[in-house]
């Protein structure tokens, strides 16, 4: 047992038993050996989050290899990892270009994108994680203003899905250098000076009122035909009344021919006499002409005669 001084007193210190002493000892290296084991497990794997792939770095320097979601390892203190992300992400520009007709226009874009899953690792090589400011956004600036200068102003809006098409197509080529895939864009209203604004609203106006006046000459036009066809309607039906009384002239003109005809073949001397005798009203006439032996007898000279 040991003593020591303690304020001018003395006290014993009791002596710790060997066996204590290679008891603490090896808690302590056991200890020193569990911390180093956590270290090593917790450096030598990495949990890659769903929508992420891993670029492997040795001392700074990126491997072909790429890890996938869940968990990986690496070599402790000499690898690292670093997360791209590979879920679809948006940037948004608001740029200012030109068409084809030198008319100033303004509009914003919004582009929905994803990082290619086999190619994180060129990525990361060549843009780190500053891939959005460095390609993504100056491309859609380039691409907008390479799309505006094919079309007229007033085509961004008659040929908006046209416009929209041939402006991913252009950003998707672009984009596709760097292994970026574009999923889709949006255009928004484009955005005129005041004055071709003002341009496009007159324009509007006059083909309005061009419509109007279209539409006035067709129902001119419309009621036009309608008279000439009603007067077609009845020109047809008087001549066809015409024709119907000139054919019931003819019709009754025959029949009287033949009615005539009839008569006149069935006409005798008996038959003559019939007649008149019908239709005498019941005096003599006063000259009486017999055509066969050419004799004209006054009647009236018998009539005095007997009177006297």
């Amino acid at each position: 047992m040991s003593d020591f001084d303690f304020g001018g007193r003395r006290f014993d210190r009791p002596e710790v038993p060997d066996n204590v002493k290679k008891l603490t000892g090896t808690l302590i290296v056991l200890l020193i050996i569990a911390i180093a084991g956590i270290t090593v497990v917790t450096t030598a794997t990495v949990r890659v989050p769903s929508g992420y792939r891993g670029v492997l770095l040795t001392w700074g320097k990126v491997e072909d290899t790429i890890l996938q979601e869940g968990l990986n390892f690496k070599v402790p203190f000499t690898q690292n990892v670093e997360l791209m992300n590979v879920q679809i992400q948006k940037a948004e520009s608001t740029e200012a270009t030109a068409t084809k007709d030198l008319q100033e226009v303004s509009t914003t874009v919004a582009v929905n994108y994803r990082l290619d899953p086999l190619a994180v690792n060129e990525i990361y090589k060549d843009l780190r994680q500053d891939y959005a400011n460095r390609v993504i956004k100056p491309n859609i600036e380039e691409s907008l203003k390479a799309t505006t200068a094919i079309f007229r102003a007033e085509e961004l809006v008659t040929k908006r899905a046209e416009v929209k098409q041939t402006f991913d197509e252009i950003l998707a080529e672009r984009l596709s250098i760097f292994n970026i895939q574009v999923v889709s864009v949006s255009l928004t209203d484009f955005q005129f000076s005041p004055s071709f604004s003002a341009a496009i609203d007159a324009k509007v106006t006059a083909e309005q009122q061009a419509l109007v006046s279209k539409n006035e000459l067709e129902k001119i036009r419309y009621e036009a035909q309608q008279q000439i066809i009603q007067a077609e309607a009845a020109k047809n039906a008087t001549i066809r009344r015409a024709e119907g009384d000139a054919l019931a002239q003819i019709i009754d003109a025959n029949a009287t021919a033949q009615s005539i005809e009839i008569i006149t073949s069935q006409m005798t001397e008996e038959y003559i006499d019939y007649l008149w005798l019908v239709q005498w009203d019941g005096k003599l006439p006063m000259v009486y002409t017999r055509d066969e032996n050419g004799l004209i007898i006054d009647i009236s000279e018998f009539l005095n005669t007997t009177g006297n």
